[in-house]
């Protein structure tokens, strides 16, 4: 195993450069599983002292995250409490407080878990991210980030940062597991809405958290009859089948959680 430690980001990018295969280390509260059949070849990039990554600022309507703020973190910012109050929700139902102490933004991110609430909630918020290379710098729609299963649109970059807009209006959050906490979610929904409309997306509803557009342009029209919201999650979810539950169940979960935030949405 190959073990490089950055110390400020131009080097991490230089050392990426080098060693595209690479795996960071930031949290790294995954990273045993990924090294499993791996252990013997990898080369580990440790980003832990990248200063550049850290921390949360609000400036002109927005909120940026740095890519190694933990979740904990985020539960303590008094800023995402008060202006980002369904990324609050979502981080308090995110593991144990020892995970939440290690576990960062952008390594739940960069994983692209299907089952990744926070990236769910991101997306319903309409968050960017800032993806670094020897390049330079580029900013995409986090929707935009993933390609499938466990896979990004990452090209010898690295996750510096996520942008996220001041939240307005109604918001809910929802995560169903087996317990309220240290589970991967079976389904968890994130909604906004304000004067622009409804921002929708969910977990373990398809290979990567997407905005559920057609159910979004139903509820924009004042529809909110039960079969179009059935029909309209059909079109936009793809959950699959397995051991933890079936396609029917999340589905079925889903739209019990869409009818809920229409009726018991939080304040904004």
């Amino acid at each position: 195993m190959n073990y490089l430690r950055a110390t400020n980001l131009d080097e991490a990018t230089a050392i990426l450069a080098r060693h595209p295969e690479a795996l960071l280390l930031c949290g790294s509260t995954d990273a045993a599983l990924q090294l499993r059949h791996a252990a013997a070849t990898a080369t580990l990039i440790d980003i832990h002292a990248l200063e550049e990554l850290k921390g949360v600022s609000v400036d002109d309507g927005y909120m940026r995250i740095g890519a190694l703020v933990t979740l904990n973190e985020l539960l303590r910012s008094d800023a995402v409490r008060a202006s980002l109050p369904l990324l609050a929700a979502c981080a308090e139902t995110f593991g144990s407080h020892q995970i939440r102490n290690l576990a960062t933004v952008g390594g739940n991110i960069a994983n692209a878990s299907p089952a990744a609430d926070l990236t769910a909630a991101l997306v319903a918020l309409e968050a960017t991210v800032t993806l670094a290379s020897q390049g330079g710098e580029r900013s995409v729609p986090l929707e935009a980030l993933f390609c499938g299963y466990k896979c990004t649109k990452l090209d010898h970059e690295l996750i510096t940062a996520v942008t996220v807009p001041l939240q307005t209006g109604d918001w809910y959050y929802r995560k169903a597991g087996m317990r309220e906490r240290l589970n991967i979610a079976k389904v968890s929904i994130a909604l906004t809405h304000g004067s622009d409309g409804f921002r929708i997306s969910g977990a373990s509803l398809g290979s990567n958290p997407v905005r559920f557009r057609t159910l979004e342009t139903l509820l924009d029209g004042g529809v909110y009859d039960d079969a179009a919201i059935k029909a309209a999650l059909e079109s936009d979810a793809d959950p699959s089948g397995g051991y933890r539950s079936t396609k029917g169940y999340r589905l079925r979960v889903a739209f019990n959680m869409i009818k809920e935030a229409l009726s018991r949405p939080e304040g904004g």
